[in-house]
C-alpha cells in the first residue's frame, strides 16, 4: 500500500552541513574489485575499536583476541557488501498516483494562529469516495511522499519521505485531500501540547491554554474548522488528551486494527494511529477507510476483518450496559467540575435506556506507572536502533533509517529536553534493572485480564478522558516543571494504550470555558460499540 518515489530528495537540514557525502551516502553507488576492497579496508574496525566494542558489550578482549576478531568482522563485512549491492523490493508495484499543488511550505503567522501546522501542501485524492472532498491534516509523524517529515523534532527538519504511509494512501482513495502536516510534540514524547520544537500549539478555546498532546495541531486545526479530518497517532493518549481538551472526537483504535506502516514508531507494541474528527459519525467512516491489513505491518492479525463502521450510527442503544469505572475519577489530579460534567453525561446515556453500573478496577490507578515504563523502554530501544526495532517480519523503511541514524549523530544534542530525561532514565534502567520492561509486559497481561472481566459483563467502560481541564500556558515554568506536568492528563488513557482496547474520547461539556470530553473503552475490535455509544450521546445532547 506504500507507493515508492525514491528519486525525492531526503536531506535534512543537520545532515546538510556536508551535502556532498550525504547524497553519496543516500546514493549507495555499487562499486566492484579494488575499489570496494579499499573502501571496506577503510572501515574495518581497528584494535582499540574491537577493545571499545568489547567493553561496551561488558566483555573484555586481549589485543591478539581483537585481532582475530577484527578479521572475523572483515568477513561479516564482505557479507555486507553483498546485500547492500542487492535491490529491495518495491513497496508498491504502483507509483506515487496524486499530484500535489507543492511539496509543503511553512504557513505563515497569520494563517496558523494556534501553530496547528507545521507544513501546508494540498494533494487530492481520487474524484470520489467516503471522503471526497473532506480535507485532511495528518500528525507530522506521518509519512507523505515529497512532503517535509518533522516528528516535532528540529533534529528531522528537511527531511523528506520518499515513501506514503498506507493509511494516507487509503484516504486518498477515498478521495479526500491532504491539507498538511500537524504540529506535534517532540517526537510524540508528551500529552501537554507545548514539547514541540516547532512551539507550543494554543487552544482554540482560549489561547492562553494548551491544546494538549502529542497530536495537538491535529485537534487545534478540527477545532478552528480547518480540516473535517486529522489522522493522529498515539502511544498512551495522544489522539484522546488533545480531543478532550480541544471539543472534537477522537478514537485509538483496538492494537492492530489500523496498519502503521509508514509512520514514525515510539514502541511497536503499543503504537496506533486512529481517526480524529469533529463528529463521530466522520471519526467512523475514516476508520471504515483506514482499517483492515496491508500485508506489512506484522502486528495485524492475519484474521482481521474490519467492520462496516458507518452502520454504528443510528443505533438504538437502549438495553446496552456501561461500567463506570470509580478510579477513573478518582485522581488526586481529578476536578470536581470534570467530574460533575462527566457524571453528567453519563446520565444523559441513561436517559437514553443504558444501564449504568459502577466497577472498581484498583490497579487502574497504578497502570499509568507501567505503562510510561513500556513507552519510554520502548521509545530507547528506537532512538538506539535508528528509528525501527529490528525482529518483525513487518516492512523497514530503510531510507528514514539511515537518514536518522546520521542526523542523530550529528546532532543528538538538539533533542528536546523531554526526550533526553526520558531517554537517559530508560538507559540508567536498562543498565541497572534489565528485567523491569519484561516485568512491566508481564503484569500489563493482568491488567488487561482486569478490564475483560469488566467488560464481560458490560459493553464499555465509561470516565473522563482526562482528570482536570487543559494545561495553562506557562512560560515561567522551567524545563523540569513542563516536563512533570506532562504526565497527569493521560493518566485515563494510558493503561489502554498497553491493553489494546479501543477507546473513543466525545466531547461532553466545558468547564470554565474549557471543552473537557467522556471517554468510552470497548472490548477489543469492537469499535462499533463504542462509536454507537458516542454517535448516540452526540445527537442527544446538541
Amino acid at each position: 500500500m506504500l507507493a515508492s518515489n525514491r528519486d525525492i530528495g531526503q536531506c535534512t537540514s543537520v545532515c546538510l552541513k556536508k551535502p556532498p557525502r550525504h547524497r553519496k551516502d543516500l546514493a549507495a553507488p555499487k562499486i566492484n574489485g579494488l575499489r570496494e576492497r579499499r573502501i571496506r579496508m577503510k572501515r574495518d574496525p581497528t584494535v582499540d575499536t574491537i577493545v571499545k566494542l568489547a567493553e561496551n558489550l561488558g566483555m573484555s578482549v586481549t589485543p591478539s583476541e581483537a585481532e582475530d576478531y577484527a578479521h572475523l568482522i572483515e568477513t561479516t563485512l564482505a557479507d555486507y557488501d553483498v546485500i547492500r549491492e542487492m535491490s529491495e523490493p518495491a513497496v508498491s508495484p504502483e507509483e506515487q498516483r496524486y499530484a500535489r499543488s507543492d511539496s509543503g511550505r511553512r504557513p505563515d503567522e497569520g494563517e496558523d494562529p494556534y501553530n496547528a501546522w507545521i507544513s501546508r501542501t494540498k494533494v487530492a485524492g481520487a474524484d470520489d469516495g467516503l471522503l471526497a472532498d473532506a480535507r485532511v491534516g495528518l500528525k507530522d509523524n506521518i509519512a507523505l511522499a515529497g512532503v517535509e517529515m518533522t516528528c516535532g523534532s528540529t533534529l528531522l527538519e528537511g527531511y523528506v519521505p520518499s515513501v506514503t504511509a498506507t493509511v494516507v494512501h487509503r484516504l486518498l482513495d477515498e478521495g479526500a485531500t491532504i491539507v498538511g502536516k500537524n504540529n506535534m510534540d517532540s517526537f510524540g514524547f508528551s500529552s501537554s501540547g507545548d514539547l514541540s520544537d516547532f512551539g507550543a500549539v494554543r487552544n482554540p478555546a482560549d489561547e492562553s491554554y494548551l491544546a494538549g498532546g502529542s497530536s495537538g495541531g491535529c485537534a487545534a486545526a478540527l477545532a478552528s474548522d480547518e480540516i473535517e479530518i486529522a489522522l493522529g497517532c498515539d502511544q498512551g493518549g495522544s489522539i484522546c488528551v488533545p480531543a478532550a481538551n480541544c471539543g472534537v472526537v477522537g478514537l485509538r483504535p483496538t492494537t492492530g486494527l489500523v496498519p502503521y506502516t509508514g509512520i514514525f514508531p515510539v514502541e511497536r507494541t503499543i503504537d496506533h494511529v486512529g481517526p480524529m474528527a469533529q463528529r463521530v459519525a466522520d471519526v467512523a467512516v475514516t476508520l471504515e477507510a483506514i482499517a483492515g491489513r496491508d500485508g506489512l505491518d506484522s502486528r495485524q492479525p492475519a484474521d482481521l476483518e474490519p467492520e462496516g463502521y458507518t452502520e454504528a450510527l443510528g443505533r438504538d442503544i437502549s438495553g446496552l450496559t456501561v461500567a463506570l469505572l470509580e478510579e477513573g475519577f478518582d485522581h488526586p489530579e481529578s476536578r470536581a467540575a470534570v467530574t460533575d460534567a462527566v457524571d453528567s453525561a453519563v446520565g444523559r446515556l441513561a436517559d437514553l435506556g443504558v444501564e449504568v453500573k459502577r466497577v472498581s478496577v484498583p490497579i487502574h490507578n497504578r497502570a499509568p506507572a507501567v505503562a510510561w515504563l513500556i513507552w519510554g523502554y520502548g521509545s530507547l530501544q528506537v532512538f538506539k536502533q535508528a528509528g525501527q526495532v529490528p525482529q518483525h517480519d513487518g516492512w523497514y523503511d530503510t531510507d528514514f533509517k539511515r537518514i536518522f541514524s546520521k542526523c542523530r549523530a550529528a546532532a543528538g544534542d538538539t533533542l528536546s529536553p523531554m526526550v533526553k530525561a526520558t531517554l537517559l532514565a530508560m538507559e540508567y534502567i536498562d543498565q541497572r534493572h534489565t528485567a523491569l520492561y519484561g516485568k512491566a509486559k508481564n503484569v500489563s497481561r493482568t491488567i488487561t485480564r482486569r478490564y475483560d472481566d469488566v467488560l464481560a459483563e458490560a459493553d464499555a467502560i465509561v470516565m473522563p478522558t482526562t482528570p482536570g481541564k487543559p494545561l495553562g500556558v506557562d512560560p515561567e515554568l522551567n524545563q523540569i516543571e513542563r516536563i512533570i506536568r506532562t504526565f497527569p492528563p493521560n493518566k485515563n488513557t494510558c493503561p489502554f494504550a498497553i491493553t489494546g482496547h479501543p477507546t473513543l474520547s466525545v466531547p461532553c461539556g466545558t468547564v470554565d470555558g474549557l471543552p473537557i470530553g467522556m471517554m468510552l473503552v470497548g472490548s477489543r475490535f469492537d469499535e462499533s460499540t463504542i462509536l454507537s455509544i458516542g454517535d448516540a450521546y452526540e445527537r442527544h445532547s446538541s
